[in-house]
């Protein structure tokens, strides 16, 4: 079995529900509100602020300089472009970005990204992967969700653009490198460190819908 298959088959019961989220079903449907979607961006731009965080503990815990490369470039295409369109989207729909930064995170995003950080922190390279592949393919699997089950929701007025950017091709052949790398990582993986990633990796899912459950409120649930 594939390591992959070992992260889905624990995780399966977390999938099902990120698929059947009001908040994904609303993308789905076209009907979610604007406002769900508009504390979405909020928080999600914070969350942003400490997910750059992870990609430079990766770079402090390897020599390996193609793996240094590849966190450099992904610290950066987050900085400089993601967080970017991140912003200009914002403005779109009339946030205020400067008040944005000032403001802390929601107990929710703040648990999650202080979970990520010393996961990150403690752990070594393929506890980073798991860090970082929790969220890339729970996006990649959700979105590819969204376009199977419907694939107009991508041409809707107001999510159209946001969709399609989950859908882009060079996002998408990232994360599914990713998986092989895992993959590979996991044909000499004892039974003990799978155990330890896969745990992170299903934290970290839960954390993923517990984020979902928490934009779709507008608050915490707690």
């Amino acid at each position: 079995m594939k390591f992959i298959d070992y992260l889905y088959e624990k995780t399966e019961d977390i999938w099902q529900e990120l698929y059947n989220h009001p908040f994904i079903l609303g993308l789905i449907n076209g009907d979610l509100e604007v406002s769900k979607f508009k504390y979405y961006l909020e928080e999600d731009y914070i969350y942003l602020w400490d997910h750059v965080k992870i990609f430079a503990i990766g770079i402090t815990k390897t020599n390996n300089k193609e793996i240094i490369r590849k966190f450099s470039y992904l610290l950066n295409n987050c900085m400089e472009n993601e967080m970017a369109i991140h912003c200009g989207v914002m403005r779109d729909f009339g946030i205020d970005v400067d008040e944005i930064e000032k403001r802390p995170s929601n107990l929710t995003n703040l648990s999650y990204s202080n979970y990520r950080i010393s996961q990150s922190l403690i752990g070594g390279y393929e506890e980073i992967l798991m860090v970082l592949m929790a969220c890339d393919l729970g996006y990649v699997n959700i979105f590819r969700y969204i376009d199977k089950v419907n694939p107009e929701a991508k041409n809707h007025d107001v999510y159209g653009k946001f969709i399609t950017g989950y859908l882009d091709p060079v996002y998408l052949s990232y994360v599914d490198g990713t998986v092989d790398e895992i993959n590979e990582i996991g044909m000499d993986m004892t039974e003990t460190k799978r155990d330890v990633l896969i745990d992170i990796f299903k934290n970290c899912l839960l954390y993923e819908l517990k984020f979902w459950d928490m934009v779709y409120n507008e608050g915490d649930l707690f």
